[in-house]
């Protein structure tokens, strides 16, 4: 029994308490039926919805015969290897969530304390949801932001870009006629500022949304993203593709989402690896296909990581729809960031 200067603890302490001891002349390893309740305090009464009078003397398995296994086992546990064991998880008998620990008071006596959990659990819940959601209306986003992009590039390709070509013309025209020196030189300038305007306006629509990601494919755009990024900084580079894009189709908004992660990967190339070698390859399967950027940079220990905003914004882009991020990486052994995804969404 209690001691009596620990029965007040005992009786006004919140949390659940029962104390358990092994019915006479059973030896060890005990089985729940082997354990018998010695006292409850009146928290164990209200949370279990039990009364101590009908559950004092009897084993665990007759006052609990439908009860998980887990909060018998950890009593079990404590009796049989003389140690502390706690386990955590729903009970259905008192429609709550609760944790658990028992712990060994002598050597045919235990104890075991409980939390009621289900207010904590339920926020857990709710925050995973709203994770859940944040993380979806991240990946929408970024769908939502590249068709907007997407229009606007098509408009400036369509209408600026084909009125810029229209001047460019006339004024090739004008300088083939027999003008004074002077208007020629101006049309000559004008022609040379009308190429830049045509230069810097490709530029523009390509930064926006690759016309060529929707027009042929993920790989061909992967491949002219490499070329604008990696070779005016004179690092080399190599697409490797497996899988064939007639064979094996992965939805447009996946390779919207794979396009951009990758632009995102080659800029911490290029700000941080001080690589001269970058591979990207590409691997079509019929249910997932995988983007994977690998440099032969300074590397770090992934142990230490710390996400910045770039690869934290890939790993969420890609749990929403079942996608994983993966890094590889040593220091001074470069890196390789691997992106797995659904080939296809699925509603």
């Amino acid at each position: 029994m209690i001691a009596q200067k620990y029965k007040i603890f005992f009786d006004k302490v919140f949390n659940p308490i029962a104390l358990y001891k092994i019915r006479d002349s059973v030896k060890k390893p005990v089985t729940p039926s082997d354990i018998i309740f010695v006292d409850v305090n009146p928290a164990y009464e209200r949370v279990m919805k039990l009364e101590r009078d009908k559950i004092i003397g009897k084993s665990f398995v007759d006052v609990w015969p439908m009860a998980e296994p887990c909060w018998a086992d950890i009593v079990v546990k404590c009796f049989n290897k003389n140690m502390s064991v706690r386990c955590e998880g729903e009970s259905h008998d008192t429609g709550s969530w609760l944790e658990a620990v028992a712990f060994p008071v002598s050597h045919d006596m235990a104890a075991a304390i409980f939390s009621d959990m289900t207010d904590w659990k339920k926020s857990e819940d709710e925050l995973k949801l709203n994770q859940e959601r944040l993380r979806e209306f991240a990946a929408k986003l970024t769908l939502s932001e590249e068709n907007t992009r997407r229009d606007i590039a098509q408009d400036l390709h369509d209408h600026l870009g084909y009125e810029l070509v229209s001047q460019l013309m006339t004024l090739r025209t004008l300088s083939e006629k027999n003008l004074p020196e002077d208007i020629s030189k101006i049309i000559n300038d004008l022609i040379k500022n009308t190429e830049k305007l045509i230069a810097a306006n490709r530029n523009l629509v390509f930064e926006l949304s690759p016309l060529v990601l929707k027009e042929v494919g993920l790989n061909p755009a992967l491949e002219a993203l490499a070329k604008n990024m990696l070779e005016p900084r004179g690092i080399e580079y190599e697409l490797i593709f497996n899988g064939s894009m007639e064979e094996i189709q992965i939805d447009d908004d996946i390779c919207v989402l794979l396009y951009r992660m990758t632009r995102e990967l080659l800029f911490n190339v290029i700000k941080h690896a001080h690589a001269t070698k970058v591979n990207i390859i590409v691997n079509r399967g019929a249910s997932k296909s995988m983007v994977a950027v690998e440099d032969n940079g300074k590397g770090f220990d992934v142990n230490k990581i710390k996400y910045g905003l770039g690869l934290f914004s890939i790993r969420e882009r890609l749990l929403p729809i079942g996608g994983e991020m993966k890094i590889i990486s040593a220091p001074n052994s470069g890196t390789m960031i691997v992106m797995t995804c659904p080939s296809t969404l699925t509603d």
